[in-house]
């Protein structure tokens, strides 16, 4: 697996702002017309993080939200060019950013900030980078469209590269070296915790898979035998891993039972 090299984000800034970053009046009440790609709109954050100021949107397709547990206080939207994590303080319950759903995310006042090495985009203040609940309506939009779920894209392990970050993801021919549960229980108050475990595939290479103590399946048991999972593909400090999205886990030993909903 390639790292994230840190030396690359050499770009003309003079055109990506224009395109980008535009300072002319901020308008939330129409879907714009110019919208920049997410992955113009992480380079704009080449340091510890980046307030953007002006005009500035991009849209993308809901790979990853909060119905199932597994995404506690994010969303992740993807284009043709790259994903990015969305810090939201959003009902969960409500699933009113389905996956498939094309959202427009208006970024005026919002910030890219630096995560452990991968860009993520939030909003800064008293403590937390969530968007309010009270500014979801301003900051985050439905484009309209029928909501169409994005096929997962094959990749191996060995094939993870610093592209595949915040990316929809599918893995084949993958068994978990651990058995029980996904995720473990904190010994002081028996709740499910979040936890990470290990698939390895025929090759012999590892991908950790990390699992929120919240997801509605943490305390059902790993999948037997050899399968396929899609996810998330995340990365901190140097290290991928996956967070499975939509309880998509199939494996032919352990079939899949539809999950419930985070109530």
């Amino acid at each position: 697996m390639k790292p994230i090299a840190n030396g690359c984000r050499l770009v003309l800034f003079g055109l990506l702002l224009t395109a980008c970053d535009k300072a002319t009046g901020l308008d939330y009440d129409a879907l714009p017309e110019s919208i920049c790609t997410i992955a113009q709109l992480k380079l704009l954050c080449d340091g510890q993080s980046h307030t953007i100021a002006g005009q500035t949107s991009v849209r993308g397709i809901v790979t990853a939200n909060n119905r199932y547990g597994e995404f506690p206080g994010q969303l992740v939207i993807e284009d043709a060019t790259s994903g990015i994590a969305i810090a939201a303080d959003y009902p969960a319950a409500d699933n009113a950013y389905p996956l498939g759903e094309e959202a427009v995310v208006y970024c005026n006042g919002l910030t890219l900030y630096d995560y452990g090495g991968k860009i993520e985009l939030g909003k800064i203040g008293d403590g937390t980078t969530r968007i309010p609940r009270e500014e979801l309506g301003k900051h985050l939009r439905k484009s309209g469209k029928t909501p169409v779920r994005k096929p997962a894209r094959p990749v191996r392990i060995d094939e993870l590269t610093a592209a595949h970050v915040d990316t929809y993801v599918r893995i084949d021919g993958v068994h978990f070296v651990e058995t029980g549960t996904w995720c473990d229980r904190d010994p002081e108050t028996g709740r499910p915790r979040t936890s990470e475990r290990t698939v390895a595939d025929a090759r012999g290479n590892r991908l950790t898979v990390r699992t929120a103590g919240s997801a509605t399946y943490a305390n059902d048991p790993l999948p037997e035998g050899s399968g396929s999972l899609c996810g998330i593909v995340d990365y901190f400090n140097g290290v991928y891993s996956l967070r499975v999205t939509g309880f998509e886990a199939y494996f032919a030993a352990t079939p899949a039972t539809p999950p419930t909903a985070y109530p």
